[in-house]
This record gives C-alpha cells, structure tokens and sequence, in this order.
C-alpha cells in the first residue's frame, strides 16, 4: 500500500553492490498523475538530501522492476508507470548515507499531450523549476 505523501517512508535505505559495499542510497516515491504516464513523458529532476544535490542525471530509477536511466526513461515508449505502483530512486554516493534523520527532496514532470507546448515542453520546464516534493526521513539500515 503506498503512503498520501510522494516519497515513501518505506524503502529508504543504503544500497550495496555484490560484494557488500554500500555504493549509494534508495527510496521509493509514488507518481503524483492520477492517471500514470509512459515514462519518455517523465523529466526527473535533481534530488537534494541535507542540502547536498545529487544530479538527475546521476539517478537511477526503477520502474516496474527495470531500471533506467533519465536519458534512457526519454526513449521509452512502450513502459508506463501506474499510480499505484511506486518507483525507486537510486543514487550513487559512496559509503551511502548515515543512520539517523534526512530531508529529501526531489522534484519531476511529465509532458502531456493534451497541453499546449508553450507551457508543456523541456524549453518552458527549463524556465520555471518544478515544485520539489520533501520529506524528513529516519535511515535505520
């Protein structure tokens, strides 16, 4: 079941390669469209955590169990990401983060088809951020 808030208490924790080294961290964020889009309509934004930014383009997320790229999530046509289903967002940061509290934050769009482009294109996106969604989160791993 996911939570009203967009990033998800659950799933927030340190990430570890196949030799147990923690390469980064991850958390879960469910979509904010009621109806789902496909994921070249997404434009991942930076995510923030204690105020250090780590760029979108460094992320990762996992969508239905594979795992892309923002660049690669752009020529995906044929994936969807449905509203009650929550995504993974990883990011690299070696040795992970600490156990205790942090505030993330992280912010994305989607393109739709049905707005005209002067308000719903990357050049209009670039000129206006995105409302970032926050949250304080306890690491416990």
């Amino acid at each position: 079941m996911l939570e009203r808030e967009i990033i998800q208490t659950r799933g927030f924790k340190n990430t570890k390669d196949e030799n147990g080294n923690v390469t980064g961290f991850e958390f879960r964020i469910r979509n904010s469209y009621y109806r789902g889009a496909w994921l070249s309509m997404y434009r991942p934004g930076d995510v923030v955590v204690d105020g250090v930014t780590y760029p979108a383009a460094e992320t990762t997320w996992v969508v239905n169990g594979i795992e892309y790229t923002p660049a690669e999530m752009l020529e995906v046509e044929d994936e969807q990401w449905p509203i009650d289903k929550a995504a993974t967002v990883k990011v690299k940061k070696a040795g992970g983060l600490e156990m205790g509290y942090h505030d993330v934050e992280i912010s994305y769009r989607f393109i739709m088809s049905y707005i005209p482009p002067i308000v719903n294109s990357d050049e209009a996106f670039a000129r206006m951020p995105a409302k970032p969604y926050t949250r304080r989160m306890i690491l416990v791993n």
